[in-house]
């Protein structure tokens, strides 16, 4: 997929662009000149103007190298105490607040001291790539990961200190320092690379003229395959190169049985010459692993994240059937597998030979290590019955048991029966502690039923033809229970895990759909972790870390700063007692999981780190569906508020504006003509002046009344009042301001009475008076029906105008919002029915407009609970 590739290419540089530019001067051993070159090249770019730190620079007291240090800024070590001793390392923090635009780190592949933020170099020169800040460093070719075997083989000495090939693939620009070997040799012997006598053990055991040959060509040609893969890149980014029909992937199989590092780092060594995808790749069976196994797994697993790969972990009931699935899902090509450690077995194929005739288009290689290569892993023992050796003293203590209740039940029971108290102690076994135990459990049972159960007693002859059939169908039944009982053992195992797993998840999402806060989802993640997986886990956020200490906080930072687990079990802040996992997308960082481990954990289980990522996945989804609503319902308020502003300028624009210039006109009229104006004309323009002096009022008070609602000041004062002085009060008041207003009022109950603030009841009634005079015929009457239903009051007010429209109703008492149009619409606000609507609201009544019965016109009803606890005592 060439599009796809050339995608993949231009995002890759996009994202490099935000970042440092990381240039490698590669030599092929010590000695070749790489510092130096890195300080002339340092020398160009001060020259040039750019901004440089010498961040650390290792002399190891050459007089040429250090000349060339004159001049050029140094950011001061940073001094570790460790034990009695003080050690300088490199300042990461120092030179992260300098922030210069190039920084010279020396010796890429070093190990920090203890104390050290970050274990190793390359996560310092990684931090300081992802601030921005350019880099030159300096290896050699024998601390590349991948080639770690390879140089064993050639050198026969295991180098220790080793840098990921993912830190060489960060590199923009690798430099080849080249020094032929008879030239490196000559420098040793004059001591220009190491002391006198530490040269010439060097001389002897590492730098001699084959191993630097060797060792030069592996740099070459890691140089070319770099330029190769850089030039692909160039030409794909421009759409150059024809596209692959079929994209190669592969597939490296590990296992907890072995040490499998070697076929990680071939693997990576495969992956680059072809330029392809590839795996690694464990299958989980459901045995019990030791110690030793989970230690030597979760390195093999981190090797395989170090080198690039993606580290898979997957369950099934063997190896074979766990990874045939993934082979067709993924269409793997080639698989690499190890030598099996048992040579063979009957009952069952090795695993690449049942690959092989597996009838799938694969290709499959066998790789095995030097029988006198040393194990990176060192053994770790395990004293007492510990392990399977457990299994063992259980299934020989079960055949004890079932041989006593043998020998007891002996006299009731035929031998055939007996036979099945054995058989419960083989399957026993195998249910507890796996196959190889049953099987010695199935080999304890038969000579113990021949020696104590079997004629004659107590030797292990056998006479009748009846026993020798009792002991073949033992050992039979043995030998076919044991591995069963072991197999199903496995599959219960693996069930469980499955089940908790997918237990944990389904509870942990179905709580999250109901959560609309943070700190529900922080708390139902530390309750998840608590319950399934035993662990004490803590959720803090930028706003609250309080409850931790200076080191933990920083850490906190560190996380939030990097987007990558740090604390116990890995490589950054290891010093420190809990673990941090970041809550994040790939956008950004929610929160900091704190989880703290028990003091007796050595790692991290498969399952742990499997449940816990997807967690805080799900976790960090649920953050950010919560942020994306947040922001959706601020912009949606602001719409709403900039909408409201909008109405209320041009309300108040208006509606204050009209009744002043009326009244301004007409005390002008009367200030300048006087004299002019007759008798009748006077109190025509003192009346306009009083009548929009009431209207102004009116628009004030309204806007007085929705700040008070708005903002929740309003008081309701209760008492006693009629119903009927209610409405005649607001008719009174109506009358003043629309003399020609025609009111009916019809009332059910004339004495009823009602527990209300009875002004705030009257201005609600008064405002929807006004609203139905407003629209209603100057010809017509407006009505006002009051009517007991149910234990309500109901005040219907009916007009005859044009009524409103059903798909207005529902927003007529929002503020500001206005049905009419036209000249109705100038003397219109839109707070009336709004004010109506809260302060019939405050009482715990409701308002509503529906049409008129007689099918003309609007009906407003105005709802107030009524009830016999409302009624005053009658004495």
């Amino acid at each position: 997929m060439p599009d796809q590739r050339q995608a993949d290419i231009l995002l890759k540089r996009l994202k490099q662009n935000d970042k440092g530019k990381l240039t490698l001067f590669l030599g092929a051993a010590p000695g070749v000149g790489k510092t130096f070159a890195m300080l002339s090249a340092a020398k160009v770019k001060s020259a040039q103007g750019v901004n440089l730190l010498v961040g650390l620079v290792e002399t190891h007291g050459r007089e040429d190298t250090e000349q060339m240090l004159s001049g050029l800024p140094i950011l001061p070590p940073l001094s570790i105490q460790y034990h009695s001793a003080s050690i300088d390392e490199f300042d990461l923090d120092a030179a992260l607040v300098r922030k210069p635009s190039l920084i010279l780190v020396d010796e890429l592949a070093h190990t920090n001291a203890p104390g050290s933020r970050n274990r190793f170099r390359y996560q310092d020169i990684e931090e300081l790539l992802a601030k921005g800040i350019d880099v030159y460093s300096t290896v050699n070719i024998q601390h590349m990961a991948s080639l770690n075997d390879l140089v064993l083989k050639v050198t026969g000495v295991r180098v220790q200190e080793t840098v990921p090939d993912r830190v060489f693939d960060l590199a923009s620009e690798i430099q080849f320092i080249d020094l032929p070997p008879d030239g490196l040799i000559e420098r040793l012997q004059d001591g220009k690379v190491y002391v006198p006598d530490y040269a010439r053990d060097a001389l002897d055991r590492f730098f001699t003229r084959e191993n630097l040959t060797a060792l030069r060509e592996m740099a070459v040609r890691e140089v070319l395959v770099r330029v190769d893969s850089n030039l692909s890149e160039e030409l794909m980014a421009k759409a150059k190169l024809p596209g692959y029909s079929i994209q190669d992937k592969l597939l490296v199989m590990i296992s907890s049985n072995r040490n499998h590092d070697y076929l990680i780092r071939q693997g990576r060594q495969i992956a680059d010459r072809r330029q392809i995808t590839w795996y690694v790749l464990w299958v989980d069976t459901g045995r019990t692993l030791s110690t030793l196994q989970r230690a030597r797994l979760k390195a093999s697993l981190d090797l395989a994240t170090e080198l690039g790969a993606q580290a898979i972990t997957l369950r099934g009931q063997s190896s074979f059937a766990g990874v045939v699935p993934f082979l067709q899902e993924n269409r793997v090509s080639t698989v690499l597998v190890g030598n099996p450690a048992v040579k063979w077995r009957f009952w069952r194929k090795p695993l690449y030979q049942r690959l092989i005739e597996a009838g799938m288009s694969l290709e499959v290689s066998v790789y095995t290590l030097s029988e006198h290569a040393p194990a990176l892993i060192k053994p770790v023992t395990t004293s007492g019955f510990v392990g399977r050796k457990l299994g063992y003293a259980v299934g020989a203590g079960a055949v004890v048991l079932a041989t006593a209740l043998a020998i007891l039940a002996s006299h009731y029971l035929s031998s055939g029966n007996l036979v099945l108290l054995y058989v419960a102690a083989v399957v026993v076994t195998g249910l507890r502690y796996g196959s190889r135990p049953a099987l010695s459990a199935a080999l304890l049972s038969f000579l113990s039923f021949n020696f104590f159960l079997t004629k004659p007693f107590y030797t292990f002859a056998v006479t009748y033809q009846d026993d020798v059939a009792t002991l073949i169908f033992l050992s039979f039944i043995g030998i076919i229970s044991g591995p069963a009982a072991s197999r199903v053992r496995r599959q219960l195992i693996l069930l469980n895990e499955s089940s908790r797993f997918s237990e944990s998840l389904r509870i942990f999402a179905e709580s999250l759909t109901r959560f609309t806060q943070k700190r529900e989802v922080y708390q139902q993640l530390e309750s998840i972790c608590q319950l399934q997986l035993k662990l004490s886990c803590s959720v803090v956020d930028k706003e609250l870390l309080e409850p931790l200490s200076v080191k933990e906080q920083s850490a906190v930072a560190w996380v939030f700063a990097n987007n990558v687990p740090a604390g116990r079990f890995y490589n950054t802040l290891s010093s420190l007692e809990k673990t941090f996992f970041p809550i994040s997308n790939q956008q950004q960082v929610f929160a900091v999981a704190v989880v703290c481990f028990p003091s007796t954990a050595t790692q991290i289980s498969v399952f742990q780190q499997q449940l816990i990522t997807a967690l805080l996945q799900q976790a960090a989804t649920t953050m950010h569906r919560l942020e994306l609503s947040t922001a959706l319902e601020s912009s949606r308020l602001k719409a709403e508020v900039e909408q409201l502003r909008t109405a209320l300028l041009s309300s108040v624009s208006h509606d204050l504006k009209s009744p002043l210039a009326a009244m301004i006109g007409a005390a002008e009229t009367l200030k300048h003509r006087q004299q002019q104006l007759s008798a009748e004309d006077k109190a025509e323009l003192i009346d306009a002046l009083c009548s929009e002096s009431n209207r102004l009022e009116n628009y004030i008070q309204n806007l007085l009344d929705m700040t008070r609602l708005g903002y929740g000041t309003l008081k309701i004062e209760r008492d006693w009042v009629q119903v009927s002085d209610i409405i005649g009060s607001a008719v009174q008041r109506l009358k003043r301001y629309q003399p020609d207003a025609r009111v009916q009022v019809q009332l059910q109950q004339s004495d009823l009475l009602i527990y209300v603030h009875a002004a705030l009841i009257e201005q609600a009634l008064f405002n929807v008076l006004e609203n139905a005079v407003r629209f209603n015929p100057q010809d017509a009457p407006v009505t006002i029906v009051q009517s007991v239903l149910a234990q309500d009051l109901l005040l219907q007010v009916l007009d005859q105008g044009p009524g409103v429209p059903e798909q207005d109703r529902e927003h007529i008492f929002d503020m500001f919002f206005v049905v009419a149009s036209g000249d109705s619409k100038k003397s219109n606000t839109g707070m009336g029915l709004a004010i109506c609507k809260g302060m019939i609201g405050a009482h715990g009544g409701t308002v509503r407009v529906r049409e008129n019965p007689s099918g003309k016109g609007a009906c407003f009803e105005l709802s107030l609970p009524l009830n016999e606890l409302n009624q005053p005592e009658l004495h």
